[in-house]
């Protein structure tokens, strides 16, 4: 039987590497330079020669017009990165799929065979157009079929592969050159189950360096009175070239005190150029970088703490990443997380061989699909169905006779593991050809097994294939989803379709209505339904991160308002999502129709995004004060901090550095969240209030209407919403009260009056109908259906009469111009 070939990436922001795993041993993959580590940086030269690796870093410095790095946080946008001697412009998504073509041709360079196959990590807090711009990376590389996995569950995975019994709690901290990750896990029984994930996208190596430049540029102002901008697009190389110098500086300093940093002519001013001559200490370093670190233990406090745990009660905690490596982290992280390190780890491959062990379980052989042209093994064929890997010491394997194969047909059939330790009785095939049965695996091995058959004489019968192999150790349950994704709707609220957390693979339909009419052939109209991710009530605060649009001349007829739209959204195991809409009224179906694509970040949207924020924290700090409110006045302190920060973004965006820009948009969403939670503060006896009503009323109805299941969801959710307001957090306590509501609700329209108290409501606002005559008919209507006691006309006529009362226009472009409700 021929080896299987696994293989596992970790595309990085700075490095990239590859392993793979042959259902026994581990194998990093070397580079043409011999080593495991391959530089995420692109050159392509005058001709269109494209160079990559280290050969290309390092031309970064004396070619930067034609050398690019850094382009993983620019996933999913569509920034055109340009290479002047070739007159090119790429996208990150082409960048990345070069470095993935180098892998693919390193692995076939050290094990023989191009892979087709293979399983990426991507960061778990990515957004979805970034996923999906990494799997098209893969598809332009050359592989055929890809599955996504979060870089700390590889990297749990990896850990826990080679650890002996990891029973409990532990913590992945994944601090890598662009993004930080950290994930809550559990082992169970050989399951490795994902707990909770939590994050930034925006925090990395390259943020470290960042700091410490802008150190540097902080004492030529103050030594030599020289102010270099970041928004100045003629410092842009030289800020390069520092950086560069920079990072260097920090890893040294790991193994020493101090280190003089000399860039001679770094910078030219009007005044001549100017040499950076200064000398970092390792206490100067540190203290830049200390905010940085304390922002990602924020994070994995945040996450303890959403799931009920201490740091006290983490049995280990795994570093992963370059960063990981400086002393000053380390001890921070382990004074404040408290647990032991993980010992024997490569911080640097681990994600890598994590994907490797992933795509074992997952099935993902790499390696290309036999050739017509080779010889077939022979016997009747069968179809197999078990676990390429598992954490179950006794998997069950099922088979079935291939329909219409020739041959002589076994009456019995009987699996012989190859080492000669066990053998399962021999089993009668049923009358479809099938048969079912348990085989025992040796702990942490691949166990390889013949299948063999016995006709009704006893004689052997050939069968094919002849062995598979099963590999017992670490596997993953489902991985839960990171964040919520919904549907914005015209009114601002959010149609959640997947609850952060929710298992993956996952699939949702629900049915939408029109807001408005369609005109069939009109380019100009659009039924636009965005696509968000978050956790908050209101649209405009979550992330957009695709729209489905059905245009006037894509559909064969006129679409009217008010029409039904049946959407489903899909999501694998990496996070990647599928869409579909069927319009019932026009018996059309629209497939793949999510345009996924992370929203253009300009030097003026970000400039006009800045003022309001700043404009709003104003306004809340003045009223804070008023109100005497020192909780909201300290998490205003942070917003300020917060602000400053995306000022210096902005600043470097208007230089020309398209990351620093994307990095700004981020951050002024997660200002508005942050602002959004103050003002919830400034709110909150009324929301505690607000809680306390809803929760009376859920309770009252479910209680009533409500069945035993139902009645235990509430129960969790109320506990739930208590942790919440325990600890004053506003945005999980309206997370929680969501599901509250459902549930209140649902309960609700069991009375046999909801439909008629409903139905009052709605007849009363019969004015303000966009249809006044037809909204008058359906009350008369509906006046007939509730004499009569026809409950079932009357829901539908209430149903009809929401439909036709109007949408806020505000609310509707707060909503990224929903068409649906």
């Amino acid at each position: 039987m021929a080896t299987p070939l696994y293989v596992g990436i970790d595309l990085g922001t700075t490095n990239s590497t590859a392993a793979a795993f042959d259902g026994e041993k581990l194998t990093l993959i070397r580079n043409a330079q011999g080593a495991n580590l391959t530089p995420s940086v692109v050159r392509i030269d005058a001709r269109g020669a494209v160079t990559v690796g280290d050969r290309a870093r390092r031309l970064i410095d004396s070619d930067p017009q034609n050398t690019r790095s850094e382009f993983k946080r620019l996933m999913g946008t569509s920034q055109a990165l340009e290479f002047a001697a070739a007159k090119l412009t790429r996208k990150p998504e082409e960048l990345s799929a070069e470095v993935l073509k180098s892998l693919r041709k390193d692995v076939e360079q050290q094990l023989g065979v191009a892979p087709t196959c293979a399983v990426i990590s991507v960061p778990a807090l990515f957004e979805l157009p970034q996923s999906a711009a990494t799997s098209e990376a893969a598809r332009l590389a050359g592989f055929s079929r890809v599955e996504l996995i979060q870089e700390p569950v590889a990297s749990a995975l990896a850990a826990g592969w080679s650890a002996d019994s990891d029973e409990g709690s532990w913590l992945v901290y994944d601090l890598g050159g662009g993004t930080f990750d950290v994930s809550l896990l559990e082992t169970r029984d050989g399951l490795l189950r994902v707990v909770g994930h939590d994050g930034d996208n925006f925090l990395g190596g390259r943020d470290f360096d960042q700091a410490i430049v802008d150190e540097v540029l902080a004492e030529l102002l103050r030594t030599q009175g020289v102010d270099i901008r970041r928004a100045d697009p003629r410092h842009a190389t030289a800020l390069r070239k520092l950086k560069r110098a920079v990072e260097e500086a920090k890893i040294e300093l790991s193994r020493t005190d101090e280190l003089p940093l000399l860039v001679p002519g770094a910078f030219e001013t009007d005044n001549g150029p100017v040499d950076v001559d200064v000398v970092l200490t390792r206490a100067r370093v540190e203290a830049a970088c200390a905010p940085l670190v304390q922002r990602s233990i924020n994070v994995c406090l945040r996450l303890l703490a959403s799931h009920g745990l201490e740091p006290s009660q983490l049995g280990k905690v795994v570093l992963v990443g370059g960063p990981t490596a400086m002393p000053f982290l380390r001890s921070q992280v382990q004074a404040a997380l408290g647990a032991p390190f993980a010992t024997d780890l490569d911080p640097m491959t681990l994600v890598a061989q994590g994907a490797a062990l992933y795509a074992a379980s997952s099935g993902l052989d790499g390696r290309p699909a036999v050739s017509s042209a080779t010889p077939q093994p022979s016997g009747r064929k069968v179809w197999l169905q078990y676990p390429a890997m598992s954490s179950d010491l006794s998997p069950h394997v099922v088979g079935r006779l291939v329909e219409g194969d020739s041959g002589p047909k076994p009456a019995l059939v009987r699996l012989v593991r190859t080492d000669g330790g066990w053998s399962s009785p021999d089993s009668p095939l049923s009358a479809e050809g099938a048969f079912v049965l348990s085989v025992e695996l040796v702990p942490r091995k691949p166990n390889t097994f013949r299948l063999e058959g016995l006709g009704a004489d006893g004689k052997p019968v050939p069968l094919s294939p002849a062995s598979f192999t099963i590999v017992q150790g670490l596997t993953l349950s489902d991985p839960p989803l990171s964040r919520s994704i919904g549907v914005a709707l015209a009114n601002n609220a959010v149609r959640v379709y997947f609850e952060r957390g929710a298992p993956l693979p996952a699939r949702r339909t629900f049915r939408q209505r029109t807001v408005e009419a369609v005109a069939k052939g009109s380019t100009g109209n659009v039924l636009r339904i965005p696509i968000v991710q978050g956790e908050l009530e209101w649209a405009h605060l979550c992330r957009l991160v695709g729209s489905l649009e059905i245009r006037g001349d894509q559909i064969k007829a006129s679409l009217p308002a008010d029409a039904e739209v049946e959407l489903t959204l899909e999501l694998d195991r990496g996070g990647r999502l599928s869409a579909r809409a069927l319009v019932p009224a026009l018996g059309q179906v629209f497939e793949q129709v999510a345009q996924l694509q992370v929203p253009d970040a300009t030097p003026e949207s970000l400039q006009e995004g800045l003022t309001a924020a700043r404009e709003r924290l104003s306004m809340l700090r003045s009223s804070a004060f008023r109100r005497g409110v020192p909780s909201v006045v300290a998490s205003l302190a942070q917003a300020d901090q917060a602000l400053a920060e995306i000022e210096r973004d902005v600043e470097a965006a208007r230089g020309g550095d398209a990351d620093a820009g994307q990095k700004a948009r981020r951050g002024l969403l997660d200002l508005d969240a942050q602002l959004e939670q103050a003002e919830s503060g400034l709110r909150w006896p009324e929301l505690e209030e607000t809680v306390r009503e809803e929760l009376a009323v859920a309770s009252s109805w479910v209680a009533q209407f409500g069945s035993p299941a139902e009645q235990k969801l509430l129960d969790e959710a109320m506990k739930a919403c208590e942790r919440a307001r325990a600890g004053r957090q506003a945005v999980e306590l309206q997370r929680h009260l969501r599901s509250v509501r459902k549930l209140g609700n649902a309960a609700f329209y069991r009375h046999p009056s909801a439909w008629e108290w409903q139905f009052d409501s709605a007849s009363s606002r019969v004015s303000e109908a966009s249809d006044v005559a037809k909204a008058e008919e359906l009350v008369q209507r509906g006046r007939r259906a509730l004499e009569q006691q026809r409950r079932e006309e009357l829901r539908q006529v209430v149903e009809q009469l929401w439909r036709l009362l109007p949408e806020d226009a505000q609310e509707r472009r707060l909503a990224h111009d929903s068409g649906v409700r």
